[in-house]
């Protein structure tokens, strides 16, 4: 009896830790990229447009992040709030786009770009989107997909939010999906509820989203579920953040 429910146990846990195989190719072949994570830059210019066209000349793919304002614009922007970057408290979704770019970032003069600006500056370079948000993310999703329909490149979204992730496979599939995973145990990680990490960092719910690759911290690298879905589904991943360029990785100067 007992060997009946632990072997029920294991084959619905693989079940859910499935990702999908639709597309092994093509995803393995696009995290074969180095990214340059929040663009090439230097005192902390990250997920700016001089950022973003450094990586582009230097031949390395980008990964950057989006979120919506408060009137509803896609901006590239990694942080909830401004205080990392310009020491102010409020949220981006608290301010509109025109406030935004009255506000300069780490001293110097630039702002906070739009995504349709970012991608101009990528330039045909390969894109690694980032969904930020959790739930409610619908409009963040279809609007961001709207604009990476222009991209002249290849390009993926990803996301920490499996239901993110969700929303592409059921309503823009031509695009390769990734799923984000940690085991969130550094001091902003656990800002982030329990249950949430249970479910992102074991990726309990790729039977739902159904990624075509994991892009999961490279401190963690050795995490059960992200071992078996490298060894057993052979799914293509990216490993982030690394120091050094290399086939799938996501790098930081």
């Amino acid at each position: 009896m007992y060997l009946l429910l632990i072997s029920a146990a294991v084959i619905l846990y693989l079940f859910l830790i499935h990702p999908s195989g639709k597309r092994r190719r093509e995803a393995k072949a696009f995290c074969k990229n180095s990214f340059a994570h929040r663009g090439l830059y230097g005192a902390g210019l990250e997920n700016t447009l001089p950022a973003f066209e450094n990586a582009s000349t230097a031949g390395y793919g980008i990964e950057l992040d989006v979120q919506l304002t408060k009137d509803g614009e896609v901006v590239v922007f990694h942080d909830e709030t401004l205080l990392r970057a310009a020491g102010r408290a409020d949220k981006i979704a608290d301010l509109s786009f025109a406030e935004l770019k009255s506000i300069p970032l780490f001293g110097s003069e630039e702002t906070i770009p739009l995504l349709a600006e970012a991608l101009e500056a990528a330039d045909g370079a390969p894109l690694l989107v980032e969904i930020k948000g959790t739930f409610a993310v619908d409009e963040l999703c279809r609007k961001t997909a709207d604009l990476l329909e222009s991209c002249k490149g290849p390009v993926a979204v990803e996301s920490f939010s499996p239901v993110a992730v969700r929303w592409f496979s059921k309503n823009r599939p031509q695009f390769l999906r990734g799923q984000l995973s940690s085991r969130f145990r550094d001091a902003e990680g656990r800002k982030v509820p329990l249950f949430q990490r249970v479910i992102v960092s074991s990726m309990v719910s790729n039977f739902l989203a159904k990624p075509d690759f994991i892009a999961y911290d490279v401190r963690n690298k050795n995490q059960l579920s992200f071992l078996l879905c490298r060894k057993l589904f052979r799914v293509p991943y990216l490993l982030w953040t690394v120091k050094d360029t290399g086939e799938g990785m996501i790098f930081e100067e």
